[in-house]
């Protein structure tokens, strides 16, 4: 193991963000690393309570009359009408089980380790008993969503397991399972393969009733149980060795993609790391985002919610749903540009689900074409607003999830240019985020803009009092600029031209720029209001320069300027998530010295302090914890190195002055090049471009060089640091 991709530690895990997390997309698991007893917490990603909910029948007329009072300035009386139209709330992620695994050995017990291999997926804790080697090893196969657990030197091995559910243990021959109902059936089953007198390997394979969004009966207990025995048999078959080899081949066939060094880390155990911060704990923090994903979002998989797969509460914070107003947009942030866009597949297919629930919605709540969803769903596509008559507006009636997350299906095609994907699967979804937003805006006072309307999840102050709901938020008009911006550019490469298109195009000029206030910083509303909390997590309004485009130094030089000034006036302090937005808001302008001041702050250990930053394992703390700042991060230096979104490739464009030199292999680029990157003493020494699917030619800028680079398939080309070409 190599110490760049390696968490470990001198101690078991004393509390859960200590333990070390497990997974396929599907099963997760959090190792304690106990030396008489090793725990591992279970999870299921459709393991959820409640059911499927059916959209009840809104009435236009109260959002209507809602648009007016927002409009008139009567923000309150707006958000009391807006409140009644709120549905329930979504369904909990819940835990699946506690699995411990009993060791017996004979004598002391010397040099303690339990480690995670990032490039490998192997968990292992290693320690000697008297004279005998121990090792234990668990790894996770993606293609049977089993997790294979394997104790040597042990003289004995007993399986538990337990729940909070009020699940009840089964046999079945040679396997031991527990199953119940808790909201759905669920079941967890394991089997024991005995290999001479002190090998143990355990399989454990779980499942739960939950078949999709539509209305299919789900499984009951019985089924799950039979479901999980067939697959623990499955893996039994192939044997520990054969299970451990194609569980690593898998995940390495993703992990390997990309690689960053950026020097030689140090063989300590990670919390000895947070607290020394060596320069190598951003790439170890980088490849621990990637592992994140590979591990929580797989093909055929849920995606990844506010806990990714990993959650020890019956009721988890934030109920551990999908929240839309910026949290699983972020979970996805590093899919394609660090080369796993089959990880992307997950939300992409539930973006997909989530517009045909979202188009009835529209139409009954609405009286809008197109499609509609708010702050939270589930599994079942929850398109509502939530809260049940008593949830802020700040959050509850936000309605451009839509538009959002439909950006995602255009990434995917920018990346990988698969046009009939873009066809058959982006472009219905796209099209119905653009009709909808097309017909929320509303000409007043001479310009369009959105009533009622609010910025995630902030309030400012109105006679005095917080108040959410207003006119205009940058972030609703931005983020419809965006939508309208890619549905022509969609439309532009499939050869389509219809009335929503032409709607678009018509809209686009007309949509006000994001305003500006008389600091010189970018507002929030459409007018210079008094902040309730100036330092509010939440930078709803700079949506435009990362993840989106619509401000860019060089394109938009003032809007840029604007945005700089909004984040130094919003402060470097926030959750863990909010850090790692604003370091690659950061990134985006071109500042690798408050880039790499922000994740610095991200990287440090909360266990002491509080607030934003890390845990002991690397997860992200909010507190507490939820994952979308540890694929936030990733994403963030993932920008710092490399940038593509305005049609040049834009080398080191915010790299921290602390990166002295380094080395990235593997970046994506929209037009599906792929580029490797190295740099000594802070300036770019050599760049490598591997061909995208056709000929063309790219804009490659390092700082204040610009060249024109014919690329193509198949062939890698290489340049200097001047950006001139290097014979290969």
């Amino acid at each position: 193991m190599s110490a760049d991709d390696v968490l470990w530690f001198r101690e078991p895990a004393s509390v859960w963000e200590e333990a070390l997390p497990l997974g396929t997309g599907r099963l997760g698991a959090m190792a304690f690393g106990g030396v008489e007893t090793e725990l591992m917490q279970l999870n299921d990603d459709r393991l959820w309570s409640g059911e499927p909910l059916s959209p009840a029948d809104g009435d236009p007329a109260v959002v209507a009359r809602a648009r007016q009072l927002a409009l008139a300035g009567d923000p309150v009386g707006a958000e009391a009408l807006l409140k009644t139209v709120q549905g329930p709330d979504t369904a909990r992620y819940l835990p699946l089980a506690d699995l411990r695994l009993d060791v017996r050995t004979s004598g002391a017990r010397t040099g303690y380790r339990r480690a995670l291999d990032l490039r490998t997926g192997v968990y292992s804790v290693t320690c000697r008993a008297g004279e005998a080697d121990v090792l234990r090893e668990a790894v996770c196969h993606a293609g049977l969503h089993v997790l294979a657990w394997r104790v040597r030197g042990a003289a004995d091995v007993m399986v538990r397991l337990s729940n909070a559910l009020g699940g009840k243990g089964f046999t079945a021959g040679e396997v031991a399972g527990l199953s119940g109902t808790a909201g759905m059936a669920y079941a967890v089953a394991t089997t024991i393969d005995r290999e001479g007198a002190d090998v143990v390997t355990v399989y454990v394979a779980t499942e739960a009733g939950y078949r999709g969004p539509g209305a299919e009966p789900e499984r009951d207990p019985a089924e799950c149980a039979r479901l999980a025995t067939a697959r623990v048999a499955q893996a039994r078959e192939l044997g520990w060795h054969r299970f451990r080899e194609e569980s690593v081949a898998a995940h390495r066939e993703l992990f390997d993609r990309v690689h960053l060094d950026l020097g030689p880390a140090p063989d300590l155990p990670l919390d000895e790391r947070t607290a020394a911060r060596d320069p190598a704990l951003a790439a170890l923090s980088f490849h621990f985002g990637r592992y994140l994903l590979i591990t929580s979002s797989r093909p055929g998989t849920l995606p990844a919610n506010l806990q990714g797969v990993w959650n020890p509460h019956v009721d988890p914070p934030w109920r551990g749903n999908y929240t839309l107003n910026i949290n699983l947009q972020m979970n996805y942030w590093p899919a394609e540009t660090t080369g796993l866009p089959e990880c992307h597949e997950p939300l992409l297919e539930f973006v997909e689900q989530l517009a045909a629930q979202g188009e009835h919605v529209a139409r009954t709540l609405y009286g809008a074409p197109g499609w509609v969803a708010h702050h939270n769903s589930d599994p079942w596509c929850l398109a509502t607003p939530v809260g049940a008559g008593t949830g802020d507006p700040a959050w509850a009636n936000w309605p451009m999830a839509a538009a959002w997350l439909s950006l995602h299906l255009w990434e995917h095609f920018e990346f990988g240019g698969d046009v009939e994907w873009l066809r058959e699967r982006a472009w219905p979804v796209l099209r119905g985020a653009a009709e909808f937003c097309a017909a929320w805006l509303v000409e007043h006072e001479g310009a369009l803009t959105t009533a009622p309307s609010t910025s995630p999840e902030n309030h400012y102050l109105a006679g005095g009092e917080p108040v959410a709901v207003g006119v205009g938020s940058t972030m609703d008009l931005t983020l419809t600029w965006e939508v309208f911006d890619r549905l022509v550019a969609a439309a532009d490469v499939l050869g389509l031209e219809d009335e929503v298109v032409a709607r678009a195009r018509e809209l686009l000029p007309r949509l006000p720029s994001p305003p500006i206030g008389s600091r010189g910083q970018l507002l929030e509303w459409a007018d210079e209001l008094p902040d309730a909390e100036p330092g509010h997590r939440h930078v709803s309004h700079l949506v435009g320069l990362h993840p989106g485009r619509r401000i860019d130094p060089q394109r938009t030089p003032e809007l840029a300027a604007a945005a700089r000034k909004a984040l130094l006036e919003r402060g470097d302090a926030g959750t863990g998530w909010s850090l790692a937005w604003k370091t690659a808001l950061w990134a985006r302008l071109g500042d690798g010295q408050r880039a790499g001041e922000l994740l610095d702050l991200f990287l440090t250990d909360v266990t002491a302090k509080g607030g934003g930053g890390v845990y002991r394992n690397l997860f992200c703390a909010h507190p507490p914890f939820q994952i979308d700042g540890n694929f936030g991060i990733t994403a963030a230096i993932a920008e710092m190195l490399l940038q593509s979104h305005t049609g040049e490739l834009r080398l080191l464009p915010a790299l921290p002055p602390a990166w002295r030199r380094g080395t990235v292999l593997g970046l994506r680029a929209r037009g599906g090049l792929t580029v490797d990157l190295t740099w000594c003493e802070g300036e770019l020494t050599a760049v490598a471009l591997h061909g995208p699917p056709a000929r063309r030619t790219v804009a490659v800028r390092y700082r204040d060089r610009r060249v024109d680079v014919e690329v193509r398939p198949g062939v890698r080309q290489v340049l200097d640091g001047g950006l001139a070409e290097v014979p290969v």
